[in-house]
């Protein structure tokens, strides 16, 4: 039944945004790197470089304004997270040109027509996916299922949509929102506290997907540096995990280096251990 819907779709491959011209496009707008085999080489002219740190950074700022706010004994005070969304607006000022205007429609229009595929009836039959599970689209199962054929993410599909539409969500508020002009930390609260289901959402959705929390207090400044890493290099590391584990490997080379140390002691050269002198019981005669 999905002969001539399939056909369709494979006939027109040459219309629809390549890999490479998606790659160039998220990394002038958001500065976001893509990892994988069909991912040639690009070398972008305009790369927002900053904006992962820039959005984790309000992420963070917002998260701890939530404490402080909950806390009823003090007035917490918004200045912080008023910078923070100054700082991620004027970056994504910066990229609002090149194909913006066009190229988010026409990926949205292809991306509708997948997902309208797979939440076809005919392809879930086919699949025979799970389906106690509970999902918010009918086309998350079939994704979930071509996850688990061919290896790729453990993770469930939900968290990925979440990042999806709650980070386009806060991301449309903070594009679009005149905080170039704004000094008043009152704009900064509304916003936080209007947003706070799509934020706390997203981030619980990130910790998930990624591993990195962005809402903890990190004393150590290595993992402190995680929260600005590309997000494709936290899924690419926990892509590698379960296949290093399915082929004996080594999970780091610090394990590898101590097993290494173990294995070249001679065992036979220490000296025996020393037997504990035990009293001689003598016999009453």
């Amino acid at each position: 039944p999905l002969n001539n819907i399939i056909w369709g779709f494979v006939q027109d491959d040459y219309s629809r945004l390549s890999v490479q011209r998606r790659a160039y496009e998220y990394d002038h707008h958001y500065g976001f790197a893509l990892v994988g085999k069909a991912v040639p080489r690009i070398e972008s002219a305009d790369s927002r470089s900053k904006f992962v740190a820039a959005f984790h950074n309000l992420l963070y700022r917002t998260i701890m304004y939530y404490r402080e706010d909950d806390d009823t004994t003090i007035v917490a005070d918004a200045f912080a997270l008023l910078n923070a969304l100054r700082e991620v607006h004027l970056i994504l000022a910066e990229g609002a040109h090149n194909q913006f205007g066009d190229l988010p429609w026409t990926a949205r229009k292809e991306m509708l027509m997948m997902q309208w595929i797979l939440a076809r009836p005919e392809t879930k039959e086919f699949l025979r996916g799970r389906y106690m599970v509970p999902y918010q689209e009918p086309w998350m199962g079939a994704v979930d299922d071509m996850k688990r054929l061919q290896g790729w993410s453990d993770v469930t599909i939900t968290h990925f949509h979440e990042l999806a539409i709650y980070g386009e969500q806060i991301l449309l508020s903070i594009r679009y929102g005149d905080w170039i002009d704004i000094n008043d930390q009152e704009y900064a609260r509304n916003w936080a506290r209007y947003w706070r289901p799509e934020i706390q959402r997203y981030v619980h959705a990130y910790h998930a997907v990624t591993g990195v929390d962005l809402s903890a207090d990190v004393v150590d400044t290595r993992r402190a540096e995680d929260r600005f890493v590309q997000p494709s290099v936290h899924l690419s590391k926990r892509l590698a995990t379960p296949r290093s584990r399915a082929q004996g490997s080594l999970p780091s080379s610090s394990t590898a280096s101590e097993l290494q140390t173990y294995q070249d002691i001679d065992y036979a050269a220490l000296p025996a251990a020393s037997r504990p002198r035990v009293p001689r019981r003598r016999s009453r005669r």
